[in-house]
């Protein structure tokens, strides 16, 4: 079975995408802290990075792909500045207590050794600070998908709290992605996956191709987005297609910082 090109076909997710964002955007903007620079690890093609920059924050977009960082400089609106740094999330080269918000988004569920990982994520943050972030959740959910995306695993809600942890952070992990979402992946995403999985490109596939054009289609992206916000009603069911999480780093005092006021905020 192919393989994922990290980076490639950055619309192709279209409202689940951009919902997501959309919400780990909600939880960095909830946090009672001094703005300082963010890292953004591993950045892909950069549309979170770019919203960020948009609203006046310096960002670092980490990624090891070159490609990805390219796609994002071409991609930038002249009003952002993102600095691109080719670097690896496991053994990041920047000093400690450099950033004071960092987002790792579908990422660490990549990484063999992510405990490591989110060592190196704690290590970058000023005392206080924050780690905000998703990844897949329910192991029983693993698929041929997430072998061809190779994931390395899905996370549950008490793995994921420990991870956070085991680095030195406050966890507070929110559950999210039910009924609307859950719906749309079963009945529509895993149509389309599956196709992907015989397909080595989307260009060699007409069906494909209409999909990832309805997905750069601004005015039906919001449409489903609004529906995906339902699920917000029902925030920590089981059932829910993903983990969003945010971590916060201890201050010199021991203490977590100001925190969320609830799980609602992510």
């Amino acid at each position: 079975m192919a393989k994922a090109q990290w980076g490639a076909e950055p619309e192709f997710f279209g409202p689940r995408h951009a919902h997501r964002e959309g919400r780990i955007l909600r939880a960095l903007n909830a946090l009672e802290f001094p703005v300082g620079p963010h890292l953004e690890c591993a950045a892909g093609v950069g549309s979170l990075s770019t919203a960020l920059a948009a609203r006046g924050r310096i960002v670092i977009a980490g990624d090891l792909s070159l490609r990805s960082l390219v796609v994002i400089q071409r991609k930038l609106p002249s009003e952002a500045t993102v600095f691109s740094v080719v670097c690896d999330i496991t053994n990041l080269p920047f000093q400690k207590e450099t950033f004071s918000t960092a987002t790792s988004a579908e990422t660490l569920e990549h990484i063999p050794n992510d405990s490591a990982a989110t060592a190196e994520l704690s290590r970058i943050l000023v005392h206080g600070g924050a780690l905000v972030g998703s990844v897949p959740a329910g192991p029983e959910q693993f698929s041929d998908w997430d072998l061809w995306a190779d994931h390395q695993r899905r996370y549950t809600k008490a793995a994921m709290g420990e991870l956070l942890e085991g680095a030195g952070l406050i966890p507070v992990v929110t559950v999210w992605g039910w009924p609307i979402l859950r719906l749309y992946d079963d009945f529509f995403l895993k149509r389309v996956n599956r196709r992907r999985l015989k397909s080595p490109s989307i260009e060699d596939d007409a069906s494909l191709m209409r999909v990832s054009d309805l997905g750069r289609k601004r005015i039906l992206v919001k449409i489903v987005q609004a529906a995906f916000s339902i699920d917000r009603l029902f925030d920590n069911v089981r059932w829910g297609v993903g983990l969003l999480f945010v971590g916060r780093k201890l201050t010199e005092g021991g203490h977590g910082g100001p925190p969320l006021q609830s799980c609602r905020e992510l």
